[in-house]
């Protein structure tokens, strides 16, 4: 029984495995009948091929309607297309045929010739390719043909295997019992299999979990990484708003909600002095300080830059103010960055909610009491008044009014002379921006300048001065210049050297007889760019000359590499100049350094016949003042003698 049994297993295993190689030998039949791919995909490209070669015809023959960009799509279709002769069994094929080898070669040479000439390709070049191309068509056309009958053979000669091999299987068909027998087989290695996937799916159910935590754990990454900044940590913008807004939501019962801004006193001249990294050093630093201060009902937060915030509950302003006060003296400790010991201060906005206050009402507070604080100085600390309030709007109102200035005619260019030390003749004229408002009266320019160099509007006016001043200064005697101030602003306005010109250009002044004033505190830094704008208005032929020499970030460095030809003395080493030894001292010095530089020195604000004369024996070429004159409009200059 054993043996028997054995035998049926025997005759079982055996017929599984002819069935198996009878299947595989049809398989390998059927596979043959895919050949015909080859035939089609060569007269594909053939098709394609001839396509090109009339397409490149028309466009020889200068048929409006083909284009360079129809030849290149035409032309990639066909390079496409020859990717066939290099795959499949028909690389086997043409490798027995040296001529279709031949041919193929020759066609690769002409397309990548086209390929590389298309986008210069002219018509006359266009049908210096056609003979060539189109003799290749007979050989591509028997390659197609050799290929199509190739294939035919070889779909006959599948043909005859699959109706032998289907013989065989009809003859194995009768065998129902082994496929019985072999569907036993197939169910216990189903069963097989379904333990197997089982255990994968429990592996799988866990690594799902493990992705599920680290899902989640990312999600909330996430979420701190949203409402937090990435470089001190603090909360962020985000979650201070959505904090302030639950805060001063009614439901959440808090009486009155709390928030101080901070704004760092000269952090961008750190900045840019210093380096960005030593900024961000440093706003680490002071966020480090103020985060012990918060407490279970405080929320501190960095909004950007160097401002950040403290949201407090029920927090009258007497306790606001001492807090305030703390954040000041933690924030004005010196700081260890690396080598250096940096100082910086702040100064705090403070603003309590109200009744029916939202949170943009209570921020604008903040941002307006911090405005107020700053204005006071470094240090100061303000709180949220009403008043503030009216002066926004009438910020905004001088600014308005300011930009409406020039259409209106309230802008007027006032003249102050410039006379020679040794003669008191009139050598030049200084351009004084006038500001006349119907209903404000005069604007003092140290009101409007700042302004108008804030909002940008400081180039349109400086652009107006140029063109009034040069068409006012080419009616003067050849002998007298023009000098005219650069804002900062304007010195970095990619437009100055084209106004500069555009002006000289319309009013015909000669370039020779302007002068451009500006203050060494633009030359912080001494920027390549800075550098090369002054280098360029030289090379236009205009004098620049330094104003307020001695003030601010003097450094005679600045006289060697920047191109002055003009030095100003500022008024404020002239008032003492009588009386002071040291700054008789001073004056004696810059008059002495500036001479040996060659260059033309001016005393601005002489007032006094003494300080004249002190002047004029130091050897100053030029003074300027109310001594030999002040600012005047235009119709007084008549009387001056001063016109060609």
């Amino acid at each position: 029984m054993r043996k028997a049994l054995a035998v049926v297993v025997c005759c079982f295993i055996l017929a599984t495995g002819y069935i198996a190689y009878v299947i595989a030998e049809r398989q390998n039949a059927l596979q043959k009948f895919a050949r015909y791919n080859d035939s089609w995909a060569v007269s594909q490209a053939v098709g394609e091929y001839v396509r090109f070669e009339t397409l490149l015809a028309e466009y020889a023959l200068g048929i409006d309607s083909v284009g360079k960009e129809e030849l290149r799509l035409r032309l990639d279709i066909v390079l496409g297309r020859m990717i066939s002769f290099q795959q499949g069994s028909l690389t086997a094929f043409m490798a027995s045929k040296p001529e279709m080898r031949q041919a193929v070669g020759e066609l690769d040479k002409i397309l990548e010739r086209v390929d590389n000439q298309l986008d210069e390709l002219s018509p006359a070049e266009a049908r210096a390719l056609l003979p060539e191309m189109s003799g290749l068509v007979p050989q591509l056309t028997a390659i197609a043909a050799a290929s199509v009958a190739n294939d035919v053979e070889m779909i006959d000669a599948a043909h005859a295997e699959v109706r032998k091999l289907h013989i065989i299987y009809t003859a194995l068909a009768a065998g129902l019992i082994l496929c019985g027998m072999a569907l036993i087989v197939l169910l216990l290695r189903h069963n097989q299999l379904l333990n197997r996937a089982q255990k994968k799916l429990t592996l799988l159910t866990e690594e799902l979990q493990t992705a599920t935590l680290e899902l989640q754990s990312n999600n909330l990454r996430l979420e701190y990484d949203a409402h937090h900044d990435t470089l001190t940590a603090l909360p962020n913008r985000t979650l201070f708003r959505k904090e302030l807004v639950r805060r001063l939501n009614p439901e959440s019962r808090i009486d009155r909600v709390a928030l101080l801004l901070l704004d760092l006193d000269g952090f961008k001249e750190i900045n840019d002095t210093l380096g960005h990294d030593v900024g961000d050093a440093l706003l680490k630093a002071v966020a480090a300080r103020i985060v012990p201060l918060g407490q279970s009902n405080e929320l501190i937060c960095r909004l950007g830059g160097d401002e950040f915030a403290l949201v407090t509950d029920n927090l009258g302003e007497a306790e606001a103010l001492d807090v305030a006060q703390c954040l000041i003296e933690r924030i004005a400790s010196p700081y260890n960055i690396g080598d250096m010991e940096i100082k910086i201060g702040t100064c705090v906005g403070i603003a309590i909610s109200q009744e029916k206050v939202d949170a943009d009402d209570l921020l604008k507070h903040a941002d307006l009491s911090l405005y107020d604080a700053k204005r006071q100085g470094a240090g100061k600390i303000a709180v949220y008044r009403d008043y503030m309030q009216s002066q926004l709007s009438e910020k905004r109102s001088f600014e308005a009014d300011l930009q409406s200035s020039l259409l209106n005619n309230e802008m007027e260019v006032f003249y102050q002379p410039q006379v020679s030390t040794q003669t008191r003749d009139i050598c030049g004229f200084e351009a004084l921006l006038r500001w006349t408002h119907p209903v404000r009266g005069q604007v003092p320019p140290s009101e409007f300048i700042p302004i108008a160099e804030r909002t940008g509007f400081i180039n349109t006016l400086g652009k107006w001065v140029l063109e009034t001043a040069c068409k006012e200064a080419v009616r003067w005697r050849p002998d007298i210049k023009i000098a005219i101030n650069l804002s900062p602003v304007q010195l970095h306005s990619a437009n100055l050297i084209r106004n500069v010109v555009g002006a000289l250009e319309r009013s015909n002044l000669s370039p020779g007889r302007l002068e451009l004033e500006i203050t060494e505190s633009v030359l912080l830094g001494n920027s390549d760019q800075t550098l090369a704008i002054l280098d360029s208005l030289k090379t236009v032929g205009i004098t620049m000359a330094m104003d307020d020499f001695g003030t601010g970030y003097s450094s005679l460095s600045n006289l060697r590499h920047v191109p002055f030809a003009k030095l100003k003395i500022d008024q404020s080493f002239l008032g003492d100049i009588v009386t002071d030894k040291q700054a008789l001292a001073i004056v004696e010095f810059v008059v002495g350094l500036g001479r040996k530089l060659g260059m033309t020195m001016i005393a601005e604000g002489v007032e006094t016949e003494q300080q004249y004369a002190v002047m004029r024996q130091l050897g100053c070429d030029q003074v300027q003042g109310y001594l030999v004159g002040k600012p005047m409009p235009v119709v007084k200059l008549a009387g001056l003698g001063v016109y060609a």
